[in-house]
């Protein structure tokens, strides 16, 4: 698996001679988005829970949630190197693989935030029942989470990761699918590059 990280290329002339195999590269998308949500909740646990049931069930909503959207990002984000690369792209294969740079970043991010939390004066949240109290506080909560060095540094290293993932699939669209290779890696780094901004 380190090979898909630093001799891409090779990966993927190995895998073309293997029968698709959807499993492990789903596994990967999955992994990555649920261990980022984890070190999220990490850093953030100095803080007042956002939800009245308290941390537990933030960290329950927030893993359910990651799990729900790691599903969705690997099938749209598949089914766009599909639709641009065509059907020898092995699409849905090449897509989890190449989210790999983000599980190796969630592995950082773990320890990082354990070690770096989230700290400020910041009050318990006021009862759901007062609407602009309450987004008042939230764009307070959000503020002290953004300025955290923490949270600098993880979005230097989400650019990093992504940036690694773009490379990926551009090795691997060399060898599955050489024609589309650059227009496709293009239209998948606009788009990854537009939402991380």
């Amino acid at each position: 698996m380190l090979e898909v990280l630093i001799q891409p290329t090779r990966f993927f002339q190995a895998l073309r001679e293997r029968k698709p195999n959807l499993l492990p590269p789903l596994l990967v998308v999955v992994a990555a988005l649920v261990l980022t949500a984890a070190a999220g909740q990490i850093s953030i646990r100095l803080l007042p829970p956002l939800f009245p049931g308290g941390a537990t069930l933030q960290l329950t909503f927030s893993l359910a949630g990651a799990l729900f959207f790691g599903l969705v990002v690997w099938a749209v984000g598949g089914g766009l190197i599909r639709l641009l690369a065509g059907e020898g792209s092995r699409a849905w294969e090449l897509y989890g693989w190449a989210s790999f740079p983000t599980l190796v970043l969630a592995l950082v991010l773990l320890p990082l935030a354990a070690l770096f939390p989230v700290t400020g004066d910041l009050a318990p949240p006021p009862p759901l029942s007062d609407a602009e109290a309450l987004q008042s506080w939230q764009r307070e909560y959000q503020e002290l989470v953004a300025s955290a060095p923490g949270s600098r540094i993880q979005q230097f290293l989400s650019v990093l990761a992504t940036l690694w993932s773009l490379w990926i699939i551009y090795s691997g669209l060399r060898v599955l699918a050489p024609a589309r290779a650059l227009l496709t890696t293009a239209v998948m780094a606009v788009l990854t590059l537009g939402l991380l901004a």
